[in-house]
């Protein structure tokens, strides 16, 4: 997932009093948290905001993180992003909103969906919660099945299996839809 970018290396410059290279560790996760945390809420502005204090907490943490792997990294990271994303799921709740008494200005508003992606939406909503994270992890956020396996716990033989039943179960669903 880092590509050319040693993360070892930015974070002990950025720790060792060089906070420029926070920028560098922000363009290195900003895209793939963005699009992974959008794909859970309901609307731009909340994954921004989302997103933004994902960053701010790990700005906060990472003079006292202690890196040992890259994966053990991300998993700190995924760490804080599913911490707001649960927060802002209670908030909402809380709030609530009445779905049905939309005002004309917010669905105007909303991104325009296609029948497919709607399909798409609908058929990952059958898989299993964990299932369901390994694919949008994969797919959508495009972590590689050893940063999934260290993500969520489990062995990336499991995650593989887990992804290839998934891919069938979403292809019988998508075809029957």
């Amino acid at each position: 997932m880092t590509g050319n970018v040693d993360l070892q290396t930015l974070l002990t410059a950025q720790k060792t009093g060089q906070p420029e290279q926070f920028r560098a560790i922000y363009d290195l996760l900003v895209d793939k948290l963005y699009t992974y945390v959008q794909y859970r809420v309901n609307t731009r502005e909340a994954a921004t905001d989302i997103v933004q204090d994902v960053f701010i907490d790990l700005h906060s943490a990472l003079p006292t993180f202690t890196y040992t792997t890259d994966a053990q990294f991300y998993s700190f990271v995924f760490l804080i992003t599913k911490r707001k994303l649960a927060k802002h799921y209670n908030e909402s709740k809380v709030k609530q909103i009445s779905e049905t008494v939309l005002e004309e200005d917010t669905i105007a508003a909303a991104p325009p969906q296609t029948e497919e992606e709607d399909a798409v939406k609908r058929a990952l909503q059958t898989l299993e919660p964990e299932t369901r994270e390994i694919v949008v992890l994969h797919h959508w956020s495009r972590y590689t099945f050893p940063e999934i396996a260290s993500l969520l716990d489990m062995t990336e033989s499991a995650v593989r299996v887990r992804h290839h039943r998934a891919l069938k179960t979403l292809a019988a669903t998508l075809t029957s839809l």
